[in-house]
């Protein structure tokens, strides 16, 4: 069960920095707006799915819904801060033996603190939604992914082919 909790993070992380390639162009306000675009599709279409996937009540998604989105900015916000603390894999030959073992232990505490994030929304959800509505919501936010992860390796792999 551990292994799909660690799988689920890693692929949520991955798709988070797959789908925004406009985060390369910081400087540039057509980037801003391109990353802006995208971020409104990805967040309605994410709505969309949850919402069918769960058959949420206009009742139940008036409850349900802020306290989501107040979960994701949370989420979001610690993946940016963790992302920010890692080190490129090309310094690592640079750090020393104890640096190393601070980041390795960085690497667990961020992880940790997802964990607890997670719980505690986990809590939450229970106080809106039936146990198998939270546990349909788990897979939904998977199910997801993986439909993000797969368009975007399907359109990796054609522009590659030009």
């Amino acid at each position: 069960m551990n292994h799909v909790k660690s799988f689920s993070l890693f692929t949520a992380l991955l798709v988070l920095t797959a789908m925004f390639p406009a985060i390369s162009q910081p400087g540039t306000m057509q980037g801003q707006g391109q990353f802006q675009e995208k971020y409104r599709e990805f967040e309605a279409r994410r709505i969309a799915f949850i919402t069918r996937e769960l058959s949420l009540t206009p009742d139940e998604a008036q409850v349900f819904w802020p306290v989501y989105n107040q979960y994701n900015k949370k989420r979001n916000q610690m993946m940016i801060n963790h992302r920010q603390q890692r080190v490129n894999i090309a310094d690592l030959d640079n750090l020393s033996e104890n640096e190393l073992k601070e980041l390795a232990y960085a690497e667990i505490h961020n992880m940790e603190e997802m964990l607890a994030l997670r719980k505690e929304y986990h809590a939450r959800f229970l106080e809106i939604l039936s146990p198998k509505k939270v546990l349909l919501l788990y897979n939904a936010e998977r199910e997801f992914n993986r439909t993000l992860y797969r368009e975007g390796r399907g359109g990796r792999q054609g522009r590659g082919r030009n």
